[in-house]
């Protein structure tokens, strides 16, 4: 009997490990940061964008955002929907 119970609590654990597993597969990751405009424009208040990027809009443009071409791709590489309209500036606001 008592090998039954300890056979049983090792797959239970196993079962458990496996779970956890799928709800956070190895490999990802989480800055924080570039995980949605919220946190980014935490750091950067206007918005982060390639040295060269003009704003796309019908009104003010954003000119006061971070320019950093290495934490822009990098906020990119990671959440692509960042730079919605693709002007390169992540999270611009005025």
């Amino acid at each position: 009997m008592e090998r039954f119970k300890t056979a049983s609590l090792v797959a239970a654990s196993g079962l458990i490990v496996a779970l956890l597993s799928v709800a956070s597969p190895v490999g990802a990751h989480s800055t924080g940061i570039h995980d949605n405009c919220t946190n980014l424009n935490n750091r950067w208040s206007h918005g982060v964008g390639l040295r060269g990027a003009v704003d796309k809009t019908a009104g003010v443009r954003v000119t006061n955002f971070h320019r950093n071409g290495d934490a822009y791709r990098l906020a990119d590489k990671h959440n692509g929907g960042l730079d919605r309209d693709n002007d390169g500036i992540a999270c611009e606001k005025r």
